[in-house]
C-alpha cells in the first residue's frame, strides 16, 4: 500500500465535507421485474466532475438496462439537512444521496436509510477492496449503513507570488509562524488569511482541526460527554479571534468560505480548503497557487472529509438498484477516473495502488499534500446528535468572532446545549 493512504487502514473515520440537499426529487414506484428509476441527489461543485459522474451513470445504465438514474445537483451545502428530514417525513426522499457520512447515525437511527451491509453477500460485494477506515465511516451500531464515494481532507491554499513578494520562502508549519506570515502578507487591500464564518458545518469542520491541534477533543472516549469546552477549545477559538483582532484576516462568504473568488482575485493570500477544487484551480490563470499542511500547535491534525452514498428506504427494487450503483462507484474503474479528474482521494485500495493513480500523484504535488496529510487525519463522530452539536459549536464560533462573547463564554454556552442534545439523541 502506498504510504500516502496507509492512514485509512488504521483510522475509524467520518467524512467531510459537509454537503447537503437543496431539493428532493420524486422517486417513481416500480416492481421487482420492471424498470427501476432512481433519483441521485449530489452537491458536486466542479462542472468537470459532474460531467464525469454523469458519463459513468450512462456506463452503469448500459450494464443494468432496467435501471435509470436521474442525477440532480443540490448546489450549496450545510443548510439543507432539514430539507432531507422534511422529505423523509413526507415519504418522498431521493433514492441516493451524496453527503458526509457524519450524518449516518442521524438517518440510520430512524431507519430512514437502508443498511448497505445487507446486500454485501447477495450482490457479491467484496468489502475488503475498500480502505477499512473509510468503510467504518458508515458504521452505526456495528453495521455498515452508508457506502464511501470519495475521500478528502483540509490543507492551506497559498498564493506563491504573494509569498515571494513578502519574502516568505517556506510555508508556515506552526500557529505562530502562520500568524507572523499573515501579518507580512496583509497590505494594500490584501489579507493574509480568509477566515471561515457562519454557524454551519463548513466553519465548524475547519475549527475542529484547531481543537485537535491544541490537544482537545469533541467528546470523551465513550461519546457520552462533550469536551470541546476546555482549555484547548478556548485556545483554538481565541487563535481565530486573534487573527481577526490583528486585522490579518478577513471573513469569507457566509457559510461558504470554500468558494475561490477572494483567493483567485488576490484579496487573500491563504485560505483553508480541500483537494476537490483542484480542477477549478487548474482552469484559472489569475493566481500561481500551491498547498501546504495545516499549521500545528501541539500536534498536527486535519479533518477527514469526503462523501458517502446514503440509500434512502423506498421500495425493495429501488433499494437494491441503489446499492448496485453504490457498488459500481467503489470499483477501480470509476474511482481512478473520478479521482484523477477531481482531486478527491480514492476509497478503493486497487484504485489507489494502480499505476495510473500513482503516476497521477507523482505529477501533481498539490494533491500529494492532501494525500500525505491523511496520516494525521481525525474525524467527526457519526452519531445522531452530531448535527445539533455542530450547530451549537457554530453559534459559539460566530459569537466569539463577532465579539458578542469571549471564547470561553461562547464555548461554555455551546457545551450546555450540545450536552443536552447528546443526552437526548446519543
Amino acid at each position: 500500500m502506498h504510504a500516502s493512504m496507509r492512514w485509512i487502514s488504521a483510522l475509524c473515520l467520518t467524512s467531510v465535507g459537509t454537503l447537503a440537499l437543496a431539493g428532493c426529487g420524486t422517486s417513481q414506484s416500480t416492481t421487482a421485474s420492471g424498470p427501476v428509476s432512481l433519483t441521485f441527489e449530489e452537491g458536486i461543485q466542479s462542472p468537470q466532475t459532474q460531467a464525469y459522474v454523469q458519463q459513468e451513470i450512462h456506463v452503469f445504465e448500459k450494464q443494468h438496462p432496467n435501471i435509470h438514474i436521474t442525477m440532480q445537483n443540490y448546489g450549496a451545502a450545510d443548510s439543507e439537512i432539514p430539507k432531507i428530514e422534511s422529505a423523509v417525513a413526507a415519504h418522498n426522499p431521493p433514492n441516493l444521496l451524496w453527503i458526509a457520512p457524519a450524518y449516518t447515525g442521524q438517518f440510520a437511527s430512524s431507519n430512514a436509510i437502508v443498511e448497505a451491509q445487507k446486500y454485501f453477500h447477495s450482490e457479491k460485494f467484496n468489502s475488503s477492496t475498500i480502505f477499512p477506515g473509510l468503510l467504518k465511516t458508515g458504521v452505526y451500531k456495528g453495521k455498515v449503513w452508508t457506502m464511501p464515494f470519495d475521500a478528502n481532507d483540509l490543507a492551506v491554499y497559498y498564493n506563491k507570488k504573494l509569498f515571494k513578494q513578502a519574502g516568505i520562502k517556506t510555508p508556515p508549519a506552526t500557529w505562530q509562524q502562520f500568524l507572523t506570515d499573515a501579518k507580512k502578507l496583509t497590505h494594500d487591500g490584501t489579507y493574509g488569511f480568509e477566515m471561515p464564518i457562519g454557524n454551519q458545518e463548513w466553519t465548524v469542520w475547519i475549527w475542529e482541526t484547531l481543537l485537535w491541534q491544541a490537544g482537545g477533543h469533541l467528546l470523551n472516549s465513550t461519546r457520552t460527554k462533550v469536551t470541546f469546552d476546555s482549555p484547548a477549545g478556548v485556545k483554538a477559538l481565541n487563535y481565530w479571534v486573534t487573527l481577526m483582532k490583528d486585522h490579518v484576516a478577513t471573513f469569507g462568504p457566509l457559510n461558504q468560505a470554500y468558494q475561490l473568488g477572494d483567493f483567485e482575485s488576490g484579496k487573500v493570500a491563504m485560505m483553508i480548503n480541500g483537494p476537490w477544487n483542484y480542477s477549478a484551480l487548474q482552469q484559472q490563470h489569475q493566481v500561481d497557487y500551491g498547498a501546504f499542511p495545516l499549521p500545528k500547535d501541539k500536534i498536527a491534525a486535519t479533518n477527514i472529509g469526503g462523501e458517502s452514498l446514503f440509500i434512502f428506504n423506498t421500495t425493495p427494487a429501488q433499494n437494491k438498484a441503489a446499492f448496485l450503483f453504490a457498488k459500481f462507484v467503489t470499483s477501480p474503474q470509476f474511482q481512478i477516473g473520478y479521482d484523477t479528474g477531481s482531486g478527491y482521494l480514492p476509497v478503493s485500495i486497487p484504485a489507489e495502488q494502480s499505476t495510473q493513480y500513482q503516476q497521477y500523484l507523482k505529477k501533481n504535488p498539490f494533491i500529494q499534500v492532501f494525500a500525505k496529510e491523511m496520516s494525521v487525519g481525525k474525524a467527526r463522530p457519526p452519531i445522531p446528535a452530531y448535527s445539533q452539536i455542530s450547530a451549537d459549536i457554530g453559534n459559539a464560533i460566530e459569537n466569539a468572532l463577532y465579539g458578542k462573547m469571549s471564547a470561553s463564554q461562547a464555548l461554555h454556552q455551546a457545551a450546555i446545549a450540545a450536552q443536552q442534545a447528546l443526552n437526548n439523541n446519543g
